[in-house]
Formats: structure tokens, sequence, C-alpha cells
């Protein structure tokens, strides 16, 4: 660690983001001296969480070119009642309760600081208007009536391969590249209906050619989450998930000695070869004194200006799927509940005469409860209107999940495109809006205004380099670039993000101890070191 002298950082990080912060946390734990800065009022840079008056300011911003990774922001411009008790994200997630953000957050010790949920359930959207459940482990299986006894020796079977070592099994020879709904008809004679539900709500495919092994690896995952915390393979985070989580790991970087300066955009850096330690300097706007570093990382997008060091771009370990360059997203808010009648409970099972009972679409849904945190999946074709080339999601929080007052609930909508287009973010996400409030369960409550509270704009995945010549293998980069947090599916981007964010901390730490003493690094990088005790921090220390 560098000496303790005000101003003088082994690392500046630039940007909030879940990656960014990740990093920060790492380097911060592993006793570097790190400055963490942003340009915005806000933890979380592009995930951030925001109250809803935070969100209209925000999307005045978008419009003023101020955000590059976001355009397009329509919606209403009144303020809700409450409306600094919603926390409303901006890249939305849902965590595989097994993998690379989950093992962080744990090894870290971040998950003290945030609190967690079971998703509900993971539904599909039927072109018949009507919503299904997804069967997502054996039991499921066996209590679908919708499921045919040969079809469900078929979804067992597969569901056996999935969930094992598959790798070299013949079944997926020479077929790793076929589209994976191709290769569950023709390799496990599943019928559309069921190879459809697979792909789009198990396996979290974007589009029906996404390839096999790729959907293969992702279920497994998936499956293999099952049961960890509980029967859903997925969790969602309190007080608007991403942008929380974010807050935390920078929470933790700040207890192990990290400095947050927010608010403050870099007016000016500057690079001097000469023998300094601390040879980039960084302005602050409307700071007191120019911060002193030895290392920068940032995204492109929120590259220093007129800083001239030699430059590497972090390779990412997170190949996309399908080329996504935008995607459209909508936020609704809405005051009554939602009810997807396959969740009708099973209090009363039988009628009177013994019989199973079986509602009909317009008997009240007394005994459906209200959806609180779930996904529904909008397969390609499956509304008028609707994307014939992508999966649509519409992911829904209420009040458990704390993200907004009692009796109101968020609905995300996201649906990526793999073209740039100049229609807006409205039109492609209305459609879906509409098939949602227009659910047969959902008339018997009270009419729900769709567009009340309504929110549209574009996420810009595309990449484009700057022009900077990147660091030659005997020139030591001063500059790293973090990898851009594309979409590739929508489970996912946690994950990707920890992964690119450990790439980049080990990257960080060799270029760190090459400028040490001891020159060449010999011994192994640990991402997070085993927690001491020492290390539980009070709130105090916030």
């Amino acid at each position: 660690m560098s000496n303790n002298e005000e101003g003088l950082f082994d690392v500046v990080i630039l940007g909030t983001g879940l990656t960014e912060s990740i990093i920060a946390a790492a380097l911060s734990k592993a006793n570097y001296k790190v400055a963490h800065i942003d340009k915005n009022q806000y933890y979380g840079d592009n995930e951030a969480t925001l109250s809803q008056d935070e969100l209209l300011s925000w999307g005045e911003a978008v419009n003023q070119g101020r955000h590059p990774k976001f355009s397009g922001f329509t919606g209403t411009s009144v303020t809700l009642p409450y409306s600094r008790q919603y926390s409303i994200c901006l890249r939305p997630a849902i965590l595989p309760a097994l993998g690379p953000l989950i093992s962080s957050l744990i090894g870290s010790g971040v998950a003290k600081y945030s609190g967690f949920r079971l998703l509900d359930s993971v539904s599909i959207y039927s072109p018949d208007g009507t919503v299904k459940s997804v069967p997502g482990s054996k039991e499921d299986i066996f209590n679908n009536k919708d499921i045919s006894l040969i079809e469900k020796r078929r979804l067992m079977r597969f569901l056996t391969f999935a969930a094992g070592e598959f790798e070299e099994k013949p079944e997926l020879q020479d077929k790793e590249e076929a589209p994976f709904i191709d290769f569950l008809k023709s390799t496990f004679t599943l019928s559309d209906s069921i190879a459809s539900v697979i792909a789009y709500s198990l396996a979290h495919c974007s589009t029906p050619k996404e390839p096999t092994l790729q959907s293969l690896l992702r279920l497994r995952s998936y499956l293999r989450s099952i049961g960890r915390y509980g029967p859903s393979p997925f969790l969602i985070g309190h007080y608007g998930g991403i942008g929380d989580i974010s807050q935390g790991f920078c929470r933790a970087a700040a207890v192990s000695g990290g400095v947050y300066v927010l608010g403050r955009p870099v007016l000016a850096s500057n690079f001097t070869t000469s023998t300094d330690k601390y040879p980039i300097t960084f302005t602050l706007d409307d700071f007191p004194e120019p911060l002193h570093c030895k290392l920068v990382v940032s995204l492109d997008e929120n590259s220093p200006p007129g800083l001239e060091v030699p430059v590497l771009r972090v390779k990412s370990s997170n190949q996309p799927p399908s080329p996504i360059v935008q995607v459209a997203r909508g936020i609704v808010i809405i005051d009554k509940p939602l009810r997807f009648r396959h969740l009708q409970t099973e209090l009363s099972p039988f009628s009177a005469e013994g019989e199973a009972a079986t509602p009909s679409q317009d008997s009240p849904p007394t005994s459906i409860p209200p959806v609180d945190a779930a996904l529904l999946v909008f397969p390609p074709t499956s509304i008028p209107g609707g994307s014939t080339t992508h999966t649509a999601i519409a992911h829904i929080t209420g009040e458990a999940s704390l993200s907004t007052p009692k009796g109101k609930w968020i609905v995300y909508f996201l649906l990526p495109l793999d073209s740039l287009t100049s229609d807006s973010a409205e039109s492609h996400i209305r459609p879906y809006v509409d098939a949602l409030l227009s659910l047969p369960s959902n008339r018997h409550d009270a009419a729900i205004e769709p567009l009340s509270y309504a929110f549209f704009f574009e996420n810009v995945e595309h990449h484009r380099p700057s022009k900077e010549s990147e660091a030659s293998q005997t020139e030591l980069a001063r500059h790293l670039i973090v990898p851009p947090l594309n979409y590739s599916t929508f489970p996912d981007f946690p994950d990707n993000a920890t992964r690119d964010a450990e790439a980049v901390f080990r990257t960080a730490m060799r270029s760190l101890r090459s400028l040490e003493d001891n020159g060449e690094v010999t011994e192994d990088i640990e991402f997070w070191p085993p927690i001491e005790p020492n290390d539980e921090d009070s709130d105090d220390d916030s």
C-alpha cells in the first residue's frame, strides 16, 4: 500500500457502475489506496437505482446527451406521491443463486449490506393471450396437468441431461452450434410448445437462433441454482437490486480505505513521463486539490479528457450469444395488482362434488395472489405488434422487494434489438404493456391505467472503441479500459460484470506490482482474500 499522503493514490477508478464497484472493493481489500470518482451525484452509474424524481432528472440529462449509453427518454413529468420511496433501477436484473456475483457478495462480505428475496415465478406468455407456468423442477413437471405423460418423460430425460456433464455426451456431438430449439425437437423429440418454453423461459434465449452449447451451459447453471436458497433459481435484490448492490461494493471499498468523490466531473488530466511515483494527475470540478495516481481504470465512455498514457483494453470473458446492439426499455408504475391465473392457490383444490376445481376465465380471481416478484417472458411472434425475432421480458417488483410503497408495483419491460432503429422505445414496448395489463385475470380488479406513470428509453449496447493505441507487450499500461457491460441474456449480466471485474482486477494487480520494488509478479493473485474477524465493520464505518 502506498503512503497516506493526501491526494496520492495507487488507483483512480472513474464511474461507480457494478463492474467498477467490484474492482474498487477488490483492490481496496488487497491493500491498495483507491480513489473512486463519479461525475453523478449517485452510485451505480449506468446501473444506478433512482427515486422517481431522480429518474425524471436523469431522463432530462439523457435527452441532453449527458448519458451516452442511453437515448430517447420519454414519459410523464408528473411526480408520484411518496416519489422518494421508489427504487427504480436503470438496468434491473435477477441474480442466479449460484454464480460469480453471489460468490463475490459472500467472499467480499458485501452480502451483509444488502437484502434479497427469491423470485416467485417465471411464466411465459402464450399466443392465445394467456400466461402459462414454467416447470423448472421435477416436481413442477409431475404436477403440471398441461403436459402429457409421454411429454413428461421426454422432458425429464432432457432436464437430467442438461443438469449433468453433457459436454462429451453423444447427444451433443456435432450439434454445439445448431439452434437450440432445433436441438430440443430433433434430439429429444420435444414438441414445439415445450421446446419454446425451455428455450425462452428456462435457458432464457433471446432469439430462436441461439446455439445449443451456450444455451445448455446457461440452463445447467440455472438448474443447479434451484434449491440453494429455495425453490427458485433466482434472487432479486432489495431497494432496486443492482444499484444497491453496486453501492454495497463501494461501501466495502470505503471500509477498506477507499476514498469516494461523487458529483465531481474530471475537468483535466495529464501524465508526466518523469520518475514521479504518481505520474497521473486529475483536476476535478469544484474540488480543492488535484489527485495523483499510478493507474487509471474506467469504461471507455468515462475516459478522462486529455490523458495520453499507454492504454490496455481488458478483454471480456463473456461472449454474447447474439449481436444485440440496442435494448428498448420501459418502466411502468401501477397501483393495482397483477394476477396470473396459473398461480392460483390450492386452498380449495376440489369442488363440493369432489371434482377438481377449474375456474373459468370470467370467475373472480379471489384465490389468485398478486404477483410481487416475477418474470413474464414474451417469445418472438407471441403478440400482435411485438417482435418477430427477439424475446421480450416483463420484470415485476413490488413492496416485498422494498422497491415501492405499499400497494404499488414497478413493471420493467425490455426488448433486445439487433440493429439500430429510429423507432421510439415506446413503440417497441407498448404492445407488451397492453398485453400484460389486459390479461383476463386482471380484468376483475379496478382498471389499471398502463401509461399513467410510464417511462421509455433505449439502452445503446454497441461499443465503438476509441482510437488510443494499446500498450505494447514491453510497455506498462497506465489506463485499463473496463469491458462494456453488454446485454447477453437477461439473468446473466450481473455475473458477466463480475467476471469482467475479476479480469480487470488481476490485470491491475499485475500492473501495480510491476511498479513496486519487487518487479515481477510471482505469487498467485487472490480475488477475495479470506475475511478476517476484525473486518466485520459496523454501520459507524460507513
